[in-house]
Order: C-alpha cells, then structure tokens, then sequence
C-alpha cells in the first residue's frame, strides 16, 4: 500500500503542477486522489513518530549515545510536531520507489550489456571471495567499476528530470531575463544525453567515468547530479548510493549471467521513469 500510495502520489502531483490547474478552485477528482494517498503516507508516519515517542519515554539513554535522524528532531526545541511528521513524510515519499527504480534500471542496463556485466562480475568475484561474504563499506570503497555502473545508469536514466530552485535574485540565462521569484529546473535528464558532453551519449558506457580508462573524459560535475547539490542534496544520498551499490555488487556475483527479457523492453517514460511489460511484444 505504501509504494502504491508513492506512486499515485507521484503521479499526481506530476499531472497537477503540469496540467490544467482547475484544482485551485475546483477539489477536483485527480485533486481528491493526491490529498487520499498522502493522508496515507502521512499516517504512517504518524505512527511511526508516535511510537518512537512512546519507545524513547520508557529507554534510558546517555548524552554520547548516537542518536537516530527521528530522535534528533523529536529531541529539538526549535521543531514542532508539523515539522516533524513533515520530514518523516518527505523521507517516506521520496525514499520508498526511488532506490528501487534506480536499481531497477542499473541491472536492466548489465542485463543489456554482456561484456559490462561480465566486467562486474568479475571485479564482484574477486572483492567478495565467497556468495555469502558480507559487503562492507571496505569492499564497496574498492568496488569502482560498480561505482561506475550506477552512475552510467543514473546519467541515462535519472530518478529526477532536474533540480528545480526559486530564484533569489534577477539573473540572464543565456540571454534572457529571469526575474525574481522565478521557478528554475535544470534538466540534467537532457544534458547528459548531450553530444556537446558526451561521446556516443546514448550508449551505456561505465568506463567513461573511470579515469584510468581510454573512455574517461573530464565532464563538468554539475552535469550528472541525481541527488542534487548544495545546503539542499538528498539528505538520504550516502544510504541510498550504500543500499544500491550492495545490491548490484551481490546480484552481479549471485547472477553471474543474465540477459534482457524476451517480453520485457525499457520504456523510459518522463511520467513514471519506471520498467513496463509490454502486453504484446514485438
């Protein structure tokens, strides 16, 4: 229920900031739709507060003992409830889907790619020794050609069409006017497709971001950016790039060879960015 309600929140808000604007004035059907899944994400996060209150009134904990992101915020002076139960809904929204179509798209590009695949498995065969070694953060630090898969994929297929940021000032882009106030996006998803950027930008190609490699070619860091940058980057990046880069490196020893479905086919959709099984594949 939880990643249907991430879902159809999603899409929703897609459709409302983008389509007909009726719902300003009108609760339209759509309009009832978003406020219907996110009351649901914001109950659970209620409960889930709740019981972390209750949990923390009967613990007893010292002034050096770390401390949870939720425990922080339940223990501040300067946040209320609403503020919150507001973060926690944000971490749910944008955290439940997110990792697993990123992943999603990660393993159908190696499922696409024998030869960078095989490269994987090979690197994940020699850092993990053995199926059932557990992935540390040593051996992820030295996982590079893993490092490089994600982040190919994430350069084709982004979770995030770009970072969008209201304008604190008057500025010229590119010759023209923006003033105050003005909603900015930047469109990394059509950047890095780019041939002023990339070489062969549509081809899935992790070497070119390993320097050591023919294919590297220094690139402006603000081109690849899923997680956004500054005061303002995804507060849950490093656990998310941690979840991530585990899972491929113990798929790719597990499944030492697989490829792309008969009746599977990307679809990369600007709606939903997401995997479709096609009703009659051709």
């Amino acid at each position: 229920m939880l990643l249907e309600a991430a879902l159809s929140t999603n899409s929703a808000i897609l459709l409302t900031d983008n389509g007909p604007q009726l719902w300003r004035w009108v609760e339209t059907r759509l309009y009832r739709k978003l406020k219907k899944s996110q009351k649901y994400i914001e109950q659970i996060a209620i409960d889930f507060i709740s019981k972390r209150k209750e949990s923390l009134k009967q613990s007893t904990t010292t002034k050096n003992e770390v401390k949870s992101l939720l425990e922080l915020y339940l223990s501040s002076t300067e946040l209320d409830m609403k503020d919150v139960t507001g973060m926690a809904v944000d971490m749910l929204l944008a955290g439940v889907d997110t990792t697993n179509y990123t992943t999603s798209f990660a393993l159908y590009h190696l499922a696409t790619n024998p030869e960078v695949q095989n490269n994987l498995y090979e690197e994940s065969c020699r850092l993990l020794i053995e199926p059932n070694s557990p992935v540390t953060t040593d051996i992820l630090s030295q996982a590079q050609y893993m490092k490089a898969v994600l982040k190919e994929s994430l350069r084709l297929n982004p979770i995030s069409v770009g970072i969008g940021r209201i304008l604190a000032q008057d500025a010229v882009l590119s010759g023209y006017h923006v003033p105050r106030g003005t909603v900015v996006v930047t469109q990394n998803q059509v950047s890095c497709r780019l041939a002023e950027y990339f070489n062969d930008p549509n081809k899935f190609q992790p070497e070119r971001w390993i320097k050591t490699h023919p294919l590297y070619k220094q690139v402006s860091p603000y081109l690849v950016l899923p997680f956004g940058h500054g005061p303002r980057t995804c507060i849950a990046r490093w656990l998310a790039e941690q979840n991530m880069h585990a899972i491929i490196l113990k798929v790719s020893m597990l499944l030492s060879q697989w490829y792309r479905p008969m009746f599977y086919e990307l679809l990369y959709l600007q709606k939903y960015s997401v995997l479709k099984i096609l009703d009659n594949p051709t």
